[in-house]
């Protein structure tokens, strides 16, 4: 039962609009071209968490290099212009790119 409701309030914190707690940051390389992946194709874990990726320093010197370098670009992705946005997409991708040839994961177009 304390399971169940623990289960249950970790829901209503990762998915209420009015209360939000960041969840675990991302560990390593391999686990950031994992989120990237899932960003670029639309299957984030909940709603905020590139946002959280974006907005929280990372632990992990190399994951954090790669979150600075990403958001000293996010005006492109929220701009009104679809080539700005395309700048980001183009960004990201390298980013992805550059992190998977570290960890051995094949590169993505």
């Amino acid at each position: 039962m304390l399971a169940e409701l623990r289960s249950r309030l970790s829901r209503i914190f990762r998915e209420s609009p009015h209360i939000h707690i960041r969840e675990r940051g991302v560990q390593d390389l391999a686990a950031l071209v994992d989120l990237i992946d899932r960003f670029i194709d639309g299957d984030v874990r909940y709603g905020l968490e590139w946002d959280d990726f974006i907005s929280w320093k990372q632990e992990n010197p190399d994951v954090e290099a790669v979150r600075q370098r990403l958001g000293s670009c996010e005006q492109f992705l929220f701009s009104k212009n679809t080539k700005d946005r395309s700048v980001y997409i183009s960004v990201l991708v390298a980013e992805r790119n550059r992190a998977a040839a570290r960890v051995g994961v094949p590169s993505r177009e």
